[in-house]
C-alpha cells in the first residue's frame, strides 16, 4: 500500500524518490502548524508565527526537497468530520502517516483513537503520534495517550510544540526512518 514513489522532474530528467505523509488528526489539533514548523526545520529557515486558527478545507499539500535527493510530500488532510470520507481520495500512494494529536484537549481522544484505528487497520502504514501543543497548560503524559489509543510502543509517542518546533523534527525523522525500513523489506 505505501510505498515510497519516484517522479522524474522535468527540469533536470533526474528521478528523485518521493515520500508522501499524510498528516491526520482530529479538528483543531495543529495540523497546519505543525506542517509548517516541519517544511521550517527540513529548509532550515525561521519558523513561521503561528497564526489564528484557519481550518484547513478538505486536503493542502506541499513538497519539500532533502538533501539526499529525496523529497517529501505532506498531505495535510483537513480533520472537521465532514473531509474524512474524502480522505480514501488522498490517501493512495502514501508511504506514511502522522497522527496529530491536540495533547491539551482530552475530548479529542476519541477521535484520534479513530484515526489511529484507521491508520493502523486499513492504512497499514508506518506512522508516529505528534501530542501536539505540549507547551499548553494540561497537555496529557505520552503514557496517557499510548493507553487511551492502546499503543504498546511508547516510541512511536512525540511530544510536541508546534509553535515553538520542539521535538517535531525528532518525529520527521522517527517517520522517515520507519518508512525507510518498511520500504527495504
Amino acid at each position: 500500500m505505501g510505498v515510497t514513489q519516484s517522479s522524474t522532474t522535468k527540469v533536470t530528467g533526474v528521478q528523485e524518490k518521493v515520500l508522501k505523509f499524510l498528516l491526520m488528526g482530529p479538528a483543531g489539533a495543529g495540523k497546519s502548524t505543525f506542517g509548517s514548523c516541519l517544511e521550517c526545520i527540513v529548509e532550515e529557515t525561521a519558523l513561521k508565527s503561528a497564526g489564528m486558527y484557519t481550518p484547513t478545507p478538505g486536503v493542502a499539500f506541499y513538497k519539500v526537497p532533502l538533501k539526499n535527493g529525496k523529497c517529501y510530500v505532506n498531505w495535510e488532510l483537513g480533520g472537521q468530520q465532514r473531509y474524512q470520507p474524502l480522505w480514501k481520495l488522498w490517501w493512495k500512494g502514501a508511504s506514511g502517516a502522522f497522527l496529530i494529536i491536540d495533547a491539551s484537549n482530552k475530548e479529542s481522544l476519541a477521535v484520534a483513537k479513530n484515526i489511529h484505528q484507521l491508520i493502523v487497520g486499513e492504512l497499514r502504514l508506518p506512522y508516529v503520534v505528534c501530542a501536539n501543543k505540549k507547551d499548553l497548560p494540561n497537555s496529557l503524559h505520552p503514557e496517557m495517550i499510548a493507553n487511551h489509543l492502546e499503543i504498546s510502543d511508547p516510541k512511536l509517542i512525540f511530544p510536541t510544540s508546534a509553535v515553538t518546533g520542539d521535538n517535531v523534527q525528532e518525529a520527521f525523522l522517527e517517520l522517515v526512518q520507519r518508512t525507510e525500513k518498511r520500504c527495504e523489506l
